[in-house]
């Protein structure tokens, strides 16, 4: 009785201590260049992991929060196939008083390759991962697509991981960047295309790329064609034939998420194809 018990108690530890392994991990590397507050990036850049139970090789995505750049937190949603698929979530420095631009684009490339460097460890496929995120994080999954240097800052390049997701990102200089602008003095228009614009961005040899996004009458304004322009830049412009882009009709800018679910968990564990039955 008593062996029983012990090795009861030895399960439920290894259990708890799994579960606490694979949370609030830092993904910046100790000797990683780091940019900003360092007090607040260590307070803020850490990551959770949902493995899948069982499983080895899985496909994982890196999952960044929207909320504006300004708001949010980690969280994976249980519409993700977390029998199947990986899930790491990922806080970043929010923009205000501790954090500016580009400080929350170089933490999800360090978030981003910290996870393909070390998701062998914990079972997974580093040839399997995926980037998304919703609104901000579709926002932030684009720049590290298209833009080279923030994920060479940490020895990854965009080519490195399986493909990239956005789900109804901002593709033009996103809101939140202007609005510090305008915080220092600066006069700003209303839209910006500079080098913190996925559209500015837009070049050959790009990663694969699945720009999601909802019904444009019922979207954020302008949201939908931008996502379009950026698919048109990238696919006519410079004939990268990896990259799609897929508007949901009836989907507003939060609803998007639901199909946009989906649509992630099909690619990422395609369903299996049944053999035609054969006639006797």
């Amino acid at each position: 009785m008593m062996k029983r018990l012990l090795t009861v108690l030895t399960v439920i530890l290894a259990v708890v201590v799994t579960a606490a392994d694979t949370r609030d991990i830092p993904y910046y590397e100790a000797d990683a260049q780091k940019t900003g507050d360092a007090e607040y990036l260590a307070e803020r850049c850490k990551l959770d992991l949902y493995l899948p139970e069982g499983e080895k090789n899985f496909p994982t995505l890196v999952w960044f929060h929207g909320g504006g750049l300004s708001a949010g937190n980690k969280h994976c949603s249980k519409e993700f196939n977390l029998g199947r698929i990986a899930v790491a979530a990922v806080n970043y420095r929010l923009s205000g008083k501790r954090a500016q631009c580009p400080d929350y684009i170089y933490d999800a490339a360090a978030a981003a390759a910290w996870v393909r460097k070390h998701i062998a460890e914990y079972g997974g496929d580093p040839a399997k991962v995926y980037v998304s995120g919703h609104s901000a994080g579709g926002y932030l999954t684009a720049m590290l697509a298209l833009d080279p240097k923030y994920l060479k800052t940490f020895g990854c390049d965009p080519h490195d991981l399986a493909g990239y997701l956005p789900i109804s990102g901002q593709m033009t200089t996103h809101f939140r960047i202007l609005a510090e602008r305008r915080e220092k003095g600066s006069s700003v228009p209303g839209v910006v295309l500079d080098e913190y614009a996925p559209i500015q961005l837009a070049g050959k040899n790009v990663p694969p790329m699945v720009l999601l996004v909802g019904d444009p009458e019922v979207e954020w304004p302008s949201r939908v064609e931008e996502n379009f322009l950026l698919a048109a830049r990238l696919t006519r412009v410079y004939k990268n034939d990896n990259v799609k882009c897929y508007s949901f009709p009836t989907f507003n800018h939060g609803g998007v998420f639901h199909p946009a679910a989906a649509y992630i968990n099909r690619l990422l564990v395609p369903p299996v194809k049944k053999k035609p039955a054969q006639s006797k």
